[in-house]
């Protein structure tokens, strides 16, 4: 998966997020950051591999949280951990 289409995910669980009117608080603000973090993996220098801290293990759970309640979503956080992993994050 190229930046370019990381990004495109990110924009996708943006939107996702947006939808998800039924989240609870402390869910809403745990993706946020999540979301927030993935936005500064795309708009990382070129070269610079250095994901934030935990973040694989931090969707890895959102991921898990989020499979019966809002599938989709979780779905799409699911293949950003798949595209981490393959640029080796």
């Amino acid at each position: 998966m190229s930046d370019t289409r990381l990004a495109a995910v990110v924009r996708e669980i943006r939107a996702q997020l947006a939808g998800a009117k039924d989240l609870n608080p402390e869910t809403r603000r745990s993706l946020e950051t999540l979301v927030q973090d993935l936005e500064a993996v795309v708009q990382r220098p070129p070269g610079d591999t250095a994901p934030p801290e935990g973040l694989q293990e931090r969707l890895t759970d959102a991921v898990r949280r989020l499979e019966a309640s809002h599938p989709v979503l979780s779905t799409t956080l699911g293949n950003v951990v798949d595209a981490l992993a393959f640029f080796g994050l």
